[in-house]
């Protein structure tokens, strides 16, 4: 009956979110009707090993949004190959691997192919493979996604494009009013473009002409988006709007899906009354490298009068040491165990965000924002799913220089007539570290004067490499130190930006870090206990980790410090309140009562999923902490943080009692959050098969993630 209400509660608020016409965006992909799924035929008892398995297919990719593959074994890689019509056989670039659950059991894998650019055409034939072991391969389907939209990214921004048919017919409402402004991106996958590719695309109201553009093959660099922009007829209202494309090179027609819309929406007029919503995540951030969380470099004197003048969370905590679980909880509200982002499985990339988490961007676009990312992680790019619900989601591998300037600059393109949600998320003080001058002078140089190493501006600690010799790690942390610095001065140079488009005066800014980072200063003790000593984060759960910063600016709220202990994922259902959007079913707390004086209710706290070494979790309630490795030979650590905040003095054999129980309650806890994906994920039974281009992989590998 629970499961029942939380599913009933989930869908009134998806239908009291459905965004009616006059008001903010309309976005066009959701006036058209769903496509149908198809199932491909598998021989019965098929076992699949490391020699490839054919299987006719008839596949049509641009209605193809996702694979679902059921399957038991003790395989740990799977891999996936196509065919199409007019390839004489199986090119080596239609090919994606994921990694598989390998204890025996019947799961559901679902492989997101929306962004995969080589899922195009006419699909006649797969092949399947598994490596580490054998495979029962129990049934395979082509699905539509949830909606017609597709996250296609071209040059590194990722946007929600239709899926290239030929003619898709879009009927207007009735009660679209006057003044609307047609908007789209027009693009081709990079399949296609080269020169002599050619598309035209048109867009008919009841079988009259109104939009034609002609988009030409680039010189093999890219082309990117094209942005087409018009105002819509007068009298538009309840008329059948048809987009179609036809697209050809040399003079042949090619498939359907290689020319794509993105991201088509009508500009209704009038903005919207209400504040936007901004949130930047500076990564590997610890707490106390800010002067107001204890840091006495005086690293960053913007984030402080940021904070002083704003809402300072001084107790948040990370639910993991690492990037992807940590992001995923912030924008989804949801614990790590139950989003399931950040689960290995073998040495292969982590699973991703399942396309039935509702995200941040999601709620926020359905209630009219426009939502934009600019981003530099890795673990952030749609290959992990990160991308669900942004309008445009540019990936920029740069300076927060750079990004800082392309945040402005969408900011200052959209501000007139949209509200906006902007997630920037800031790369510079992850591992390596290079920055810049004058900080790398006046910081590093400052902190460790008397550094004569061969290291230079720059430091490479990443976890596979050898541990750095004593001498150069302060100057490593030197390193780190500035590059906090340098990104502190770009978050000065975005905030008078805002404050000179007006924007901080109608928009809910939150400042926010994933995780932090260790400078070897418990070597001998990690030594002891078996963990990977040489890593940066990702290895441990210490609250060098896990203590993150949490600064917010609200309009009309006086400055406020508040100490109760919190956790990321209370911060979704928090800005949403901020800016008056109600949020969905979710396991954060909102914070709004704390900020109005009422305690925080939040009393246990559980951290898991690690990177490196061996597994462990961490559950934390009053001022006790247990960290339990989940192999066995490991020891067990249980620490007092209000006697012991610095997590040096191991009380589990002193203390069994409290540590069993403890290891008991946050085993509940877990199984818990586990069996609640049912209540806050669309198609819960499966996990997210996260698939990298090897480019990607590439880049895993240099920041050592994998190996």
């Amino acid at each position: 009956m629970l499961y029942k209400g939380l599913l009933l509660l989930s869908l009134l608020w998806a239908a009291a979110c459905r965004e009616p016409a006059g008001r903010g965006l309309l976005r066009l992909g959701r006036l058209a009707a769903p496509l149908p799924a198809k199932a491909v035929a598998l021989p019965a008892g098929l076992v699949l090993s490391a020699e490839p398995t054919p299987i006719e297919a008839d596949l049509d990719a641009a209605r193809i949004a996702r694979l679902e593959i059921r399957a038991k074994g003790n395989a740990t890689l799977a891999t996936v190959s196509w065919r199409l019509a007019q390839d004489p056989r199986f090119p080596p670039y239609r090919t994606l691997s994921f990694p598989l659950n390998p204890d025996g059991a019947e799961h559901l894998y679902e492989v997101d192919l929306g962004h995969e650019a080589y899922w195009t055409g006419e699909v006649v034939g797969m092949r399947l493979s598994a490596t580490g072991g054998s495979l029962s391969l129990l049934s395979l389907a082509g699905k539509p996604g949830a909606d017609l939209y597709r996250s296609m990214s071209l040059k590194g921004e990722s946007v929600p494009a239709l899926p290239g048919l030929a003619k898709l017919d879009l009927p207007l409402p009735r009660d679209l009013p006057a003044g609307a402004r047609f908007e789209s991106r027009i693009g081709f996958v990079p399949e296609v473009d080269r020169p002599g590719a050619r598309a035209v695309f048109r867009a008919v109201l009841d079988g009259r002409p109104w939009l034609e553009k002609t988009l030409t093959g680039s010189d093999g660099e890219g082309g990117g988006w094209r942005t087409v922009a018009e105002a819509l007829p007068a009298g538009s209202a309840g008329r059948k709007l048809t987009l179609s494309v036809e697209a050809s090179r040399n003079g042949e027609a090619l498939p359907e899906g290689v020319a794509l819309w993105g991201d088509p929406l009508l500009v209704l007029p009038g903005k919207p009354a209400g504040k936007n919503l901004i949130v930047i995540l500076i990564d590997t951030l610890r707490a106390d490298a800010l002067g107001v969380y204890g840091g006495r470099d005086g690293l960053t004197p913007n984030l402080d009068a940021f904070a002083r003048s704003g809402i300072r969370l001084a107790q948040l905590m990370s639910p993991a040491p690492w990037t992807l679980p940590s992001v995923s909880s912030l924008v989804t509200g949801l614990s790590p165990q139950t989003h399931g982002a950040g689960q290995r499985f073998g040495n292969f990339a982590p699973t991703g965000l399942p396309a039935g988490a509702t995200t941040l961007a999601e709620v926020l676009r359905d209630r009219g924002f426009y939502t934009l990312g600019v981003y530099h992680n890795i673990y952030v790019n749609p290959a992990f799913g990160l991308e669900q619900g942004f309008d445009e989601y540019a990936a920029y591998e740069d300076s927060a220089e750079v990004l800082v300037d392309q945040a402005l600059a969408r900011l200052k393109r959209y501000e007139g007539d949209r509200r906006l949600f902007l997630y920037l998320h800031l790369f510079d003080a992850h591992n390596p570290y290079s920055p810049p001058e004058p900080e790398c002078t006046a910081v590093a140089r400052r902190l460790v004067p008397a550094y004569a190493g061969p290291l230079g501006c720059t430091g490479d600690r990443r976890p596979e490499n050898p541990l750095p010799p004593a001498a150069d790690r302060p100057w490593l942390e030197g390193l780190y130190k500035a590059e906090v610095a340098y990104t502190d001065r770009q978050i000065g140079r975005f905030l008078a930006g805002l404050h000179a488009l007006g924007l901080d005066r109608d928009s809910v800014i939150a400042i926010v870090s994933d995780h932090g980072e260790e400078f070897w200063e418990r070597l001998d003790q990690e030594k002891a206990l078996g963990y990977e000593v040489n890593g940066d984060h990702g290895h441990t759960h210490y609250q060098e980790l896990l203590h993150v910063p949490a600064l917010l600016h609200v309009p009309g709220r006086a400055p406020k410090v508040v100490a109760d202990l919190v956790q990321t994922v209370d911060l979704f259902p928090t800005l949403l309140h901020l800016v008056g959007v109600e949020a969905p079913p979710n396991q954060g707390q909102d914070l709004v009562p704390v900020l109005d004086g009422r305690p925080a209710e939040r009393e246990t706290l559980i951290s898991d999923l690690l990177l490196h070494g061996a597994p462990r979790w961490a559950v934390r309630r009053g001022p006790w902490k247990l960290v339990v490795p989940r192999v066995p030979g490991l020891p067990a650590e249980l620490y007092n943080l209000d006697r012991d905040p610095g997590e040096r003095v191991n009380m589990a054999e002193r203390e069994p009692e409290t540590a069993a129980a403890l290891r008991a309650y946050g085993e509940r806890e877990m199984a818990a959050r586990v069996k609640d994906r049912g209540r806050y994920l669309a198609g819960s039974e499966s996990l997210n098969a996260t698939y990298l281009e090897w480019n990607h992989i590439t880049k895993l590998r240099s920041l050592g993630y994998l190996r």
